[in-house]
């Protein structure tokens, strides 16, 4: 049976691997006629945090990170490239790992592309990264991106 990439949903952290990531998933999308879908996951206690400053809300909150995704987006996707690639920008609370499995099955994707630090060694507290954890976790592909320009750790 053949496989088909329709939507390819690419996580992100804001991080310069995300937007490695992002410039992958668009060399894919386009020769697929795929859409892409961003996803960001705010921590809940991080979440909660910003939602304890004076005059901010929820709507405000996803207001304006699904901003900040567009233009991360425009910062690595030329405008006649992207223009019609970009289904939608999603904004979450919660666990990074598990919100990205859950965004992937509920919008039927078919892809993940997801940057990674690639640690060279295990983490000392023994735990996995966000990107070690979805490889793990996911029903679909999954495509990670460990950035060679990164010096930050990213999901």
């Amino acid at each position: 049976m053949v496989k088909t990439i329709s939507v390819i949903l690419v996580p992100t952290d804001y991080s310069t691997c995300t937007g490695e990531a992002i410039g992958w998933a668009v060399s894919l999308a386009v020769p697929l006629s795929a859409s892409l879908l961003l996803l960001h996951v705010i921590r809940r206690e991080i979440a909660d945090e910003m939602l304890s400053i004076p005059g901010m809300n929820w709507e405000t909150l996803v207001q304006r990170e699904k901003k900040a995704l567009i233009e991360l987006y425009r910062n690595w996707v030329s405008e006649e490239e992207g223009s019609s690639l970009l289904k939608e920008t999603v904004v979450a609370v919660g666990d990074p790992a598990k919100k990205i499995v859950t965004t992937a099955l509920e919008n039927q994707v078919d892809l993940i592309v997801i940057p990674t630090y690639g640690r060279k060694e295990p983490p000392a507290d023994g735990g996995e990264s966000v990107s070690e954890q979805v490889v793990r976790m996911a029903a679909c592909p999954v495509m990670t991106i460990q950035a060679a320009c990164c010096d930050e750790p990213c999901l």
